[in-house]
């Protein structure tokens, strides 16, 4: 293994142990009225609800921008909702003041993903792992990072 990939793996666990920690923290204190306890309730409703920190705002925008066609899914909700979400990821976002940047490596300033596996650090953490491990019966895909990273 390269001495710099090495490294951009050594900083990748780091940023992702410190803002799943973060994350934990936030949890035990959000309000059942909280935008935070909106986004878990309603994006957390069908999928896993993903820590803003793994994208930039610019990301987060799109994403809610069209939840009528969310990957192929209708989500839509009502406006005042979808500004309460999109406002708490926007806030919380890989680019958002004091958040760890270590999830913008790689990622140019006009790049939008809309998927957390599309960023280039997604990609260097999980490079040479067999693509057949995402589709084992307990995480089935790449997007379920729960399947993998239990704990």
């Amino acid at each position: 293994m390269s001495i710099q990939r090495n490294a951009i793996l050594t900083a990748a666990t780091l940023a992702v142990v410190a803002v799943f920690g973060l994350a934990a923290g936030a949890a035990r204190g959000a309000t059942t009225d909280s935008p935070q306890a909106t986004f878990k309730q309603e994006c957390g409703a069908c999928h896993w609800a993903y820590l803003p920190a793994l994208l930039p705002a610019r990301s987060w925008r799109a994403i809610t921008s069209d939840l009528s066609h969310h990957f192929r899914q209708n989500a839509s909700l009502d406006p005042d909702t979808t500004r309460r979400i999109t406002d708490y990821l926007v806030r919380h976002a890989a680019d958002a003041p004091g958040s760890n940047h270590a999830f913008l490596r790689g990622l140019s300033a006009g790049d939008t993903p809309r998927r957390i596996t599309d960023t280039p650090l997604w990609r260097a953490i999980h490079e040479g792992i067999n693509p057949l491990a995402f589709t084992q019966p307990k995480v089935k895909t790449k997007a379920n990072c729960m399947g993998c990273h239990q704990g």
